[in-house]
């Protein structure tokens, strides 16, 4: 497993990060399986690993810690977020210095650990200052509980508005921003955002690089009875299949390149984010899953494909 460095900072990510999403703490709430999970995902060289306090509830941060608590805390990198609503007042969300440091410290105190090596504004709300927010992140690293600071699908203005501020304040500026990306939905390119955070020296992580299943062909016929489509109302998410119907000329054209060249699509899917420098961030709810996506990384694509795929939708 490739290290990657994050921006311009000194931090170092593998090019995979293991993401807990709709996964640990919310389809499974064991011990044992999210066992089976992390202990592959180490076992594989994965060291990055990302949560957030609204991932069931608060459970993945607890589970997905028991886990990582028998490996050297030093070698591995751990995320997590807050400004998601948690609850149903005023307090329970947002980017209020009196919400984040609550939000913090509560995450502190699920995970059992000392400190965050990355922590997220999960989402941009306009209803703050931004002098506030970077105040805000800037205390937590202030106070060594947090190594570095980033954002989560932040519009290019706010991020424009943010570095301005920590310039203007010499603070500490977002070292990574991460945003929902894949072959099927490139909105970061539409939107600026891409070139923003090259142009500034901000990493990129994607999550749904997959497009959560789409993309590796397993919904070509019809749905499997373990697929996240499947199992929408156990966890309490339905978008999946909305990504295929609002991207299906898109997704059906990557299929058929994939196909028409004897390659596996979750290799092509992976790898062209990372050609991006776009770093995944994956789920996954099975072990072998996981091993898939790791092993996919070693797959030879032909130049041919990548310009054929480059072409699409021109």
């Amino acid at each position: 497993m490739k290290y990657v460095r994050v921006g311009q900072s000194g931090l170092k990510i593998t090019e995979l990060t293991f993401g807990s999403a709709l996964t640990i703490g919310t389809e499974n709430l064991s011990i044992e399986y999210a066992s089976s999970l992390i202990d592959k995902a180490w076992e594989l060289g994965i060291r990055s690993f990302d949560l957030s306090n609204n991932y069931g509830d608060g459970k993945a941060e607890e589970l997905v810690m028991q886990v990582l608590k028998k490996y050297p805390r030093q070698e591995y990198v751990i995320s997590t977020k807050g400004s998601w609503p948690v609850g149903d007042t005023v307090y329970h969300m947002g980017l209020s210095r009196k919400h984040i440091l609550w939000a913090f410290e509560e995450s502190l105190k699920r995970m059992k650990v000392d400190y965050m090596d990355i922590y997220y504004a999960h989402r941009y709300y306009d209803d703050v200052p931004m002098e506030e927010i970077v105040r805000t992140f800037n205390y937590l690293i202030q106070t060594g509980k947090v190594r570095y600071w980033a954002t989560s699908e932040w519009p290019v203005h706010a991020l424009q508005n943010c570095l301005e501020t920590c310039e203007r304040l010499g603070l500490e500026k977002p070292i990574l921003e991460q945003s929902f990306y894949s072959f099927a939905v490139e909105k970061v390119k539409t939107n600026g955002v891409k070139q923003f955070c090259e142009e500034n020296g901000i990493g990129l992580l994607g999550f749904g690089t997959l497009a959560q299943g789409v993309l590796t062909g397993k919904y070509r016929n019809g749905i499997p009875k373990d697929s996240r489509i499947a199992k929408s109302e156990k966890i309490k998410y339905s978008k999946t299949i909305n990504i295929y119907e609002q991207n299906k000329e898109r997704i059906d054209k990557f299929l058929e390149l994939c196909e028409e060249y004897s390659t596996d699509s979750t290799a092509v899917a992976l790898q062209w984010s990372i050609k991006n420098k776009i770093y995944p961030v994956i789920g996954a709810s099975k072990p072998e899953q996981l091993e898939s996506c790791v092993l996919a990384l070693e797959d030879n694509i032909s130049e041919e494909l990548w310009k054929k795929l480059e072409q699409v939708g021109d």
